[in-house]
């Protein structure tokens, strides 16, 4: 199941929305009759997925360090009061 470079750029293309309407109804009709193809992009959605995924979770690993600096550090309490306060319930 090789891919050349142009199928690649074709199929993401087609995921992220951005290939003309007349290159989709081709692309969309290739699909129909090649089952291989249509393997290749399932398979390269679900890597795009999971990339996202990974890129969520390091996201939010880094917020998490940075929200614990903020509310532990000394240096920061000033700052961390205030931004209590502003979330605090009336």
């Amino acid at each position: 199941m090789m891919t050349s470079w142009n199928e690649t750029q074709q199929i993401e293309a087609y995921i992220f929305g951005i290939a003309q309407p007349e290159d989709v109804l081709l692309f969309e009709a290739k699909l129909l009759l090649d089952e291989e193809l249509a393997d290749k992009v399932t398979a390269q959605q679900k890597t795009y997925d999971a990339i996202r995924q990974f890129g969520r979770k390091q996201l939010k690993l880094e917020i998490e360090a940075v929200q614990q600096r903020l509310f532990t550090h000394p240096q920061h309490h000033s700052f961390s009061q205030k931004i209590i306060r502003l979330f605090r319930k009336s």
